[in-house]
């Protein structure tokens, strides 16, 4: 076995430092071999595959050299070489991994021009086969695309339409021109009516329509004078020394004489396809211009295209009318790539265990979260960008964003963590402010009004906040001091944010929300002395129970009117005068004499549920009011 492996190998050698272009007949006529090697280059930048493979690259190391063939000749002679990549090996195509794969390999890494693309078969389309070429790190359809049905150019203008069906025009309107030459198109036709960048169009599945920019990468690896990136490549009109050249065909078989500076030698083997023309429908130019479309617009009316000439051995490149109709080729690479996925930003030490995503709406394809990390989560919608994630508390995740296109796909992870299990009593940080809280019987309350959202002034009576995803809130006297002490005053549809259901979250945190008119009549029997929870005390409207009001104020007169009647704040409620911003003007008032706090009850389509405090009463007053007034919000835990 081993004097075969080491014939293999030596001939591989062989052949990579001679630069042999060889085919299964050289290498089984092969006899007379020379033992000695000199250095074999290594290429990074082989073709990659769209499976996330890299042609040739068979050991897996992340270059093409000749341990890649020596890897080839032992799975070959019967080895079982590790890591080896069965996709990688398959250099021609065929599904199979034998000498014509090693020879194929050679050739890749030789960089001999002209060679088909490593990994690719040629490519069956519409019942036409298409032969490759590997041109730099580009792979091309190496003939004119000749898809569709024939029409007849009849006059100018477009004639192409988008009606489900790709249309060609033949030469002439004669078929026999299209099996030479391949069809011409309208570049709206060409692009199959969409006018992004790298658009499919009427390439087959896997390829596109070259950009502008491609082009110019094209142009500048087959020059002799002009690599890729030379300013030469971004000026209009005949540019480059011989790149028309190399990309024609050679002779006249089909060019006209003298096909100035025609090699070939990059395998494009463009062809002089004539053009449609855009005024009278007419045909012209045949086997002196061969003009492509490229699927970059310069205006809506106008696309760059590339033109070869035989007798220029330079490449033009310039834009026309779109209803032109010019020849296509294609390039290897899917559309539509997946977009970069953005999960969004990472949101840590959230209250509660819930949490709303914000990862970026992909143009193509589908989005879809996952969780890397993190036990005890869930997603309400996985496929929503602003999907609700709800976790555990003291828990962290990590979430992960994968948008796919039939291409690929593009993933980005985000970091969610909740803070450690809430106990009433602690305090509660929302939107940059720290809230204390009470326990009061089976309830958990904001010990402080709430004070959350952007301050706009009132300038007017009625509705002035609005849904616009901004909370918004008033201070009294227009004055953000007096929101600092005593909350922001907000009209009832802001604090609910346009919703109507009783126990909404609203303005409040997650896992927190605005209190009904029946939690406020519970917080209320539990802190009278004397009706206690479920007497009927508490379903009346004006003034009700006996002391609850003044159990539930802040005591003293730091921010009370005086006498404060009855307060003593035994419940640990703290509720502090704010006053009140009117429904009928643009003024406040009642600061120090009342608290106004709203509940998420509705009365009617005008009215909500409501509750009072007042200076001189240690009573709670319930009573329905205006949704258009400024008042009080405190948050209530979720059970």
């Amino acid at each position: 076995m081993r004097p075969l492996l080491f014939y293999f190998i030596t001939l591989m050698l062989l052949m990579c430092t001679a630069g042999i272009h060889a085919s299964s007949s050289e290498v089984a006529e092969s006899s007379n071999l020379s033992e000695s090697a000199s250095y074999v280059p290594d290429l990074p930048g082989a073709p990659q595959d769209a499976g996330g493979f890299l042609c040739g690259d068979v050991n897996e190391d992340g270059l093409v050299n000749v341990l890649d063939i020596i890897s080839m000749v032992n799975y070959i002679m019967g080895s079982n070489p590790s890591p080896f990549n069965m996709d990688a090996a398959d250099i021609n195509a065929d599904e199979g991994i034998n000498v014509l794969d090693i020879i194929a390999l050679v050739n890749i890494i030789m960089q001999v021009p002209g060679i088909p693309c490593g990994c690719v078969a040629p490519v069956l389309y519409e019942g036409q086969t298409y032969a490759t070429v590997q041109i730099g790190d580009q792979c091309w359809l190496r003939e004119n695309l000749n898809v569709g049905i024939k029409i007849n150019s009849t006059q100018g203008g477009y004639q192409q339409q988008d009606n489900g069906t790709i249309e060609k025009y033949c030469y002439n309107n004669d078929e026999a021109n299209c099996a030479i030459y391949g069809g011409l198109y309208e570049w709206p036709e060409a692009m199959q009516y969409v006018t992004t960048e790298s658009v499919q169009g009427i390439c087959p599945a896997g390829w596109h329509i070259a950009t502008d920019n491609e082009w110019k990468i094209l142009e500048g690896t087959v020059d002799s004078q002009y690599p890729v990136g030379d300013p030469e490549w971004d000026g209009a009109g005949w540019r480059g020394y011989d790149a028309g050249g190399n990309l024609k065909e050679a002779g006249t078989s089909h060019w006209f004489s003298p096909n100035t500076g025609a090699t070939n030698s990059s395998g494009f083997t463009g062809l002089p396809g004539g053009i449609r023309s855009y005024n009278s429908g007419s045909f012209y130019n045949l086997g002196a211009y061969g003009h492509f479309w490229s699927s970059s617009q310069y205006s809506t009316i106008i696309a760059w295209y590339r033109s070869l000439y035989y007798s220029n051995a330079s490449v033009n490149r310039n834009y026309s009318y779109k209803d032109y109709g010019f020849s296509v080729r294609c390039l290897k690479g899917c559309w539509p790539q997946p977009d970069q996925a953005n999960a969004g930003p990472d949101q840590l030490d959230v209250p509660g265990t819930s949490v709303m995503l914000a990862a970026n709406i992909p143009a193509f394809g589908s989005g879809v979260w996952s969780i890397v990390s993190g036990t005890g989560g869930t997603f309400v919608d996985p496929w929503s960008p602003t999907a609700e994630f709800q976790g555990i508390a003291g828990n962290e995740y990590n979430l992960s964003w994968t948008i796919t296109t039939q291409c690929g796909s593009s993933s980005d992870q985000v970091q969610i963590s909740f803070a450690a299990g809430f106990s009433c009593g602690n305090d509660l940080v929302y939107e940059g402010q720290s809230y204390a809280t009470v326990q009061i019987g089976t309830q958990c309350w904001m010990a402080e009004n709430l004070n959350v959202g952007l301050m706009i002034i009132s300038t007017s009576g009625g509705f002035q906040q609005t849904d616009n995803d901004i909370i918004e809130r008033y201070c009294y006297e227009n004055d953000p001091t007096y929101c600092d002490t005593y909350g922001g005053l907000y009209e009832w549809p802001e604090v609910m944010q346009y919703m109507t259901t009783e126990g909404a979250q609203g303005i409040c945190p997650a896992g927190w929300h605005i209190p009904t008119d029946n939690e406020w009549k519970i917080l209320e029997g539990t802190v009278d002395s004397k009706y206690g929870v479920g007497s009927p005390e508490w379903d009346k409207t004006s003034w009700r129970g006996l002391d609850a009001g003044g159990n539930l104020k802040e005591a003293g007169t730091v921010h009370w009117i005086d006498p404060n009647e009855g307060a003593t704040n035994s419940s640990g409620f703290t509720g502090l005068p704010a006053g009140n911003r009117s429904y009928a003007r643009l003024g406040f008032e009642l600061l120090g004499y009342y608290s106004y706090f709203w509940t998420s009850s509705q009365y009617d389509t005008d009215n909500a549920w409501t509750r009072y405090l007042y200076f001189n009463s240690a009573y709670s007053y319930r009573e329905p009011d205006y949704t258009d007034l400024g008042f009080s919000v405190r948050c209530l835990k979720d059970d």
